[in-house]
């Protein structure tokens, strides 16, 4: 005796089943990656205030209560104005067209809000005739920079958050990829010279952190 199968029925199962998995993997991913669409403000109850609450509490610093209430109320104002301290926007605690364009290019990024500058430590220097390698480790992905002259370097304070300060000398060419471990050969220098110098790390979010002036003197 032949079974007979109902194609029509397993395919109609098999669409369906697909159609549910299409669907499933479409809202995750709206999820993951929706931005604010509307500006905030306190009392606000739109669903962009969640969006906004479960982006802020991703920091603890900036949104120490990380509460994802969907209300917008005195500590996602706080938070809001410490995300803008930590930004350089005009603190005035909603979001408006500046503070949206900030937080949906830092969710677009993939690299979150991440206000802390790299630590780095174990630095060294190797000092010969007429070359010298610095080096030192961070404690996240970050690209060094070094900066020399014969002369004290002279630095000034960074404007607000991403913002690289001036500094006088020349520049190191080094490789711009970003790794725990930074090593930066400086060519060309004169024998039996003294050297100022001073390093920076600057990670994938714009962070940057830079050492005290040093020496060394070349062989």
């Amino acid at each position: 005796m032949t079974k007979k199968i109902n194609v029509s029925k397993i395919s109609f199962v098999s669409v369906g089943t697909l159609l549910a998995l299409v669907l499933i993997l479409s809202a995750t991913t709206q999820k993951a990656h929706a931005a604010i669409t509307s500006q905030l403000d306190l009392g606000s109850t739109v669903s962009d205030v969640a969006e906004l609450q479960q982006f802020l509490a991703t920091n603890s610093f900036i949104y120490p209560a990380g509460i994802v209430s969907g209300y917008f109320g005195p500590l996602t104002q706080a938070a809001v104005v410490q995300f803008q301290v930590a930004y350089g926007i005009p603190q005035v605690g909603r979001v408006g067209p500046m503070t949206m364009a900030k937080i949906n290019s830092i969710m677009s990024s993939g690299f979150g809000l991440d206000i802390s500058a790299p630590i780095k430590a174990n630095a060294s220097v190797q000092a010969n005739r007429t070359d010298a390698t610095i080096g030192w480790t961070t404690n996240e992905l970050a690209r060094g920079q070094v900066y020399y002259d014969t002369l004290p370097i002279r630095s000034d304070e960074a404007t607000g958050h991403a913002q690289q300060a001036y500094v006088s000398g020349v520049f190191a060419p080094n490789n711009t990829n970003t790794q725990n471990s930074q090593s930066v050969t400086i060519q060309g220098l004169q024998p039996n010279t003294l050297y100022y110098y001073l390093t920076r790390a600057i990670d994938n979010s714009g962070n940057l952190s830079m050492s005290v002036q040093n020496t060394f003197r070349t062989n």
